[in-house]
This record gives C-alpha cells, structure tokens and sequence, in this order.
C-alpha cells in the first residue's frame, strides 16, 4: 500500500505485513533483468517482451556498459549475448561472478557451439541458449532463474539470521549483521540504533560509514525519521531527493542518499530501536522485494536485542545473588563464631566458678606453711612451687572469666610508648634468660590514644610473650618492637624471628582456645582476649606471617583528636 508523503513512497505497514504483501500477489523479486546485446533490435524485442511480463528491464549494449550498470543498480539477471565488442559475454560472465555472485546469468548467441556451452556453465552460467529461440522458451529460464535467485536471496536472509543468532553479545553480533544487511540488499550504509534506558535513540553498530558526516546523516535520519518510524511502527522506504523534506533541512550529506529503508525494532509491541538502510552510490531505490528481506531480518534483530537484554539481566541477577551468597556465607560465619564464643563464655563461666573457690583455699594454706620459720628448705621449695602453680592456674582463670565476661573498659588518654615500656620490665628477665634480644624503634613523641591502659598492657603482654615462646632455641632471636604514627592511627608492631604460622593456621589463630603450644603451655585464650579488646577500642589487628621466617603482629588504635568528641572517643564521658 503507497501513498505520497513531501515526494515520498511510504509504505504503510502493520503487525501483519507479510502476510498483506503476499496477499496482494506480491512477487518477493520484483525482478530487474539486465539485457546486454549489440543488436539494437534483438536489445529491443527482449526489454519490450519482458517488460510486458511485469519485470523491470535496462539495457546494455556490451559488456562494459553492462558492469557499469551494474555498479549503479540491482540486478536478479543478466540475459547477454557472447561475441560483443569490447567485452564479450563470457568475459562478463566471469567478471560478474566474482563480484556479484548473486546474479543469474543467461547466455545468449547465434555461434554457439558445445565447446561454448560447456564454457559458459563452467564458469557459472544457469544456462545457454541458441539464436533465434522461442520466446516463450526465453520466459520459462528467466523465470527459474529468477526462481534461484530468489533462493538465494532467501538463503542469505538465512545466514544472516544464523550469525544474529550465534551470539548473545551484542558487540560481537551487530557488526556481523550489519555487513551482511549492505551485502543482501546491496546497500551502501546502514546503521542500527537502539532504544536506552532514557528513552532515546542511540548508535549502536553501522556499516558503510566511512566518514563522520556520513555517519552523522544517518544518525539524523535516525532522530527524525526513525523516531517516527518507532512512534507509527510501520517500517518505511524513504525514495527521492530526502533533501528537500522539511525533516531534513540543513543537513548536506543526505542529498546523496537515492533511497532508504527505516525499519522499526518492535517486539511485543515494545520499542527496541530504529535499523536505517541507505543506498547512495547505487541509485535504484529499494522496493518490496528488498523490504520483505528487511522484515525477516529486523524482526530476527529484535529478538535478539531482547534476548541481549534479558541475557545481561540475567548476568546482572547473577551477580547479584553471587554478592548476596557471598554475604550470607559471612554472616553463617559470624554467626557461628557467636554461638561458639557464647557457648564458650558460658564453659568459661562455669569453669571459673568451680575452680576458684578450692584454688583459693590451697593459695590460702600455701601462704600460712610458707609462713613457719621452722620449714625444711626442701618443702618450703615445694610449698612454694605449688603457691607458683596455683597463681598461673588463678591467671588462667581470670583469663576465662575475662573472655566470658568483658569488664567495661576504663579508657583514658595515654601515651603507648611508656605503656610498652612498663610492659618489657615485667618480661626483662625472661628474655634475658631465653636470650631473646629486644630492639625498640620509639619515637621521641607521639600523639594520644584513648585507651583502658591495663587492657592495651595486657594485649601488648600476650604478643611478647607469644614472640618470646615461637623464638625459643631458634638463632638468632630477635624481637623487633616498632611504634608508627600514621594519618589516623597509631601502630604498634611486634614483629620476631620465630616459627612463623602456617597458611592453614593464619585463619584459626584468633579462634578460642586454639593453639600451636605444647600443653600446659597456652590455653589459646590470648589472642582471642586480644582480639576483642582491640575491636571494643575501634582498632585492627592485622598479622603477616612466613613459616620459618618469622611473624610481624600489628595493632592500630585510634589517634585522639581534641575535636573527637563522640561517645567512643569522649574521654570524660
């Protein structure tokens, strides 16, 4: 259905396109038929014959005027006659197979010969026929002809669609399809633009668009024409000067376009994008024929946009449920090592609670023998290892009732530098006999940090005395001890020439109760009792570790600054 439209064709169409194309004796070729002879006469009879037939027929009078036709049209069929000046039929035949292998080539001649015939087939001819023939002969080839040329136009239209659904990317899919679109419907540019998430049209693959202003024309076809094309969604065969359509007006580089065809993706009646065609070079304006290729294509072509979409949805999905397992598996974690720990608090608790009562009593009575002047020097040695013994079992319980029960700390501001420093005297003679060597790298100053002064010692307690034991009958031992003022913290670093831990090991050793000791050497509370004391002062632990090597433990704490005033950092709250 046509109508004029500013000297445009328009063609109108609906979600039933194709079938009212066909409905209405639509032949899929609309073919055009080249007749190429140096008789005028027999150039003639042929193009006024054919014509009556219903096919559009142009005529050449060699085969150099033939090839340049050619360059300017579409063709389904070529009927030429062998002997010709400047090139003859076979030479056209051969010239014409190599670059527009879609055409159907018949060939013609009053001298024919098998040798010939046998040539002409050879070099891909669909048949040969002898001087004079009977028309009616004539008009069965061409159509059969036509026939396979139109099968082979279907079976491009296959292949397209075969590569548009190969791949679920659009960046690799269009520009395959967009080559395939210039080459089946012999046009010279064509651009597909998609609909985004504001609602505009953007570019997306193109072909033929050698330089910006040619891709600029297309784009504003796109704006303009396009976008129309996706409010009516109708597909439209634009032919004439477009340059003279108000619609176009101040745009150069559209006087060069002959024909156009603006297709509107829609599917299930939503929107996709616009794929514009052009034909600028070749002046034979698109025809039903080539929108009935378009059709097929651009509705594959919406699909799969919408697949891309859905596929990237899905992708997006993914990841997201990844990024939520992922936080699930965290939270498990915690969660377990909640349970864990309250399940500990409350052995912890129960422990402490039962032994503390008979330990007191033996400390008690240990103090009262130790007392008499009168006792052997052997049991007073013994008397006093057993007082010795029950201390580090009291500390041991102490430990537990300190990691069951936290004690609300007494922060303040302190200096971490002389903290450390009255923790090594309560360890000196134990390195000095272990020969450990202590070096300090102090600053000279430092800034505050609002700390519970006996927790941070008793954190910076466990850490040496953890260096001290992985150091033992290892040469050299060297504990390294390091205060750095950083940007926001303060870092104390521990850092000794031990055992090192193993990579299996790095995860479990803040764990309650997890230890590489030998018993009766560590409960594995330590670390744990640290952990959690540098957590409540909003500070980080962090551990580097070589086993063989050596270990480095760092702690962070936050620097106080006199405008910190929140209730974490508030010193007389």
């Amino acid at each position: 259905m046509y109508h004029q439209i500013k000297g445009f064709d328009v063609i109108e169409n609906n979600q039933n396109t194709l079938d009212d194309l066909n409905k209405s004796g639509y032949n899929p070729s609309e073919a055009h038929i080249l007749v190429v002879d140096d008789e005028p006469g027999f150039r003639a009879l042929l193009s006024q014959e054919l014509t009556k037939k219903g096919y559009n027929v142009t005529t050449a009078v060699n085969g150099e005027d033939a090839l340049e036709k050619i360059k300017a049209g579409k063709f389904q069929l070529a009927i030429s006659d062998v002997k010709m000046p400047k090139l003859g039929g076979l030479e056209l035949l051969e010239a014409l197979k190599k670059d527009n292998p879609e055409i159907e080539v018949i060939i013609a001649t009053g001298f024919g010969n098998i040798e010939t015939a046998v040539t002409a087939m050879k070099r891909g001819a669909y048949d040969f026929v002898q001087k004079p023939f009977n028309l009616e002969e004539i008009f069965a080839l061409v159509e059969k002809a036509l026939e396979k040329s139109e099968l082979k136009t279907i079976i491009g239209v296959y292949e397209t669609s075969k590569a548009i659904f190969s791949s679920i990317k659009l960046d690799s899919l269009l520009p395959i399809t967009m080559q395939l679109i210039l080459k089946i419907l012999k046009a010279d540019d064509a651009s597909l633009l998609l609909m985004g998430p504001d609602g505009n049209l953007a570019f997306a693959a193109g072909a033929g668009l050698q330089d910006e202003q040619r891709r600029e024309a297309s784009l504003a076809i796109g704006d303009r024409i396009a976008g129309k094309a996706a409010l009516w969604k109708e597909p439209l065969i634009l032919t004439g000067d477009i340059s003279k359509d108000p619609r176009f007006e101040g745009i150069p580089p559209l006087r060069d376009i002959a024909s156009s065809i603006v297709y509107p993706l829609i599917l299930n009646g939503e929107p996709l994008g616009v794929l514009n065609i052009n034909r600028t070079a070749q002046r034979l304006p698109f025809n039903n024929g080539d929108l009935y290729s378009v059709i097929i294509l651009g509705s594959q072509i919406a699909q799969a946009v919408s697949n891309a979409k859905l596929y990237d949805k899905l992708e997006n999905k993914v990841q997201e449920l990844k990024k939520a397992y992922a936080r699930l598996e965290e939270t498990q974690v915690q969660l377990f090592q909640s349970e864990k720990m309250a399940a500990v608090g409350q052995l912890a608790a129960g422990v402490a609670h039962e032994l503390n009562n008979p330990l007191t009593g033996i400390m008690g009575f240990s103090e009262i023998v130790l007392e008499s002047i009168e006792l052997p020097q052997q049991v007073r040695e013994d008397v006093e290892s057993i007082y010795t013994q029950s201390k580090r079992c009291r500390q041991i319980i102490q430990n537990l009732l300190q990691f069951s029960r936290r004690k609300e700390s007494q922060k303040e501001l302190i200096y971490l530098a002389p903290l450390l420093e009255s923790t090594l005297q309560l360890v000196k003679y134990d390195f000095t006999t272990s020969g450990v060597e202590i070096i300090q790298e102090v600053p000279p100053s430092e800034p505050f940090v609002f700390a519970d002064p006996a927790q941070i010692q008793q954190v910076f307690l466990n850490f040496i005395t953890n260096a001290r034991q992985s150091m033992e009958k290892r040469k050299p031992a060297i504990l390294t001890l390091q205060i750095k003022e950083g940007p926001e913290t303060m870092a104390v670093l521990f850092k000794d020439t031990g055992s090192g831990i193993s990579k299996e090991n790095m995860g479990k050793i803040f764990d309650p109760f997890f230890t590489t000791k030998p018993v009766g050497k560590g409960t594995g509370l330590g670390l744990s009792i640290s952990y959690g004391i540098i957590q409540e002062h909003q500070g980080t632990i962090r551990v580097e570790s070589e086993e063989g090597v050596g270990t480095t433990f760092a702690i962070e704490l936050p620097i106080y600054r006199e405008k910190d005033n929140g209730p974490e950092n508030n010193p007389h709250r």
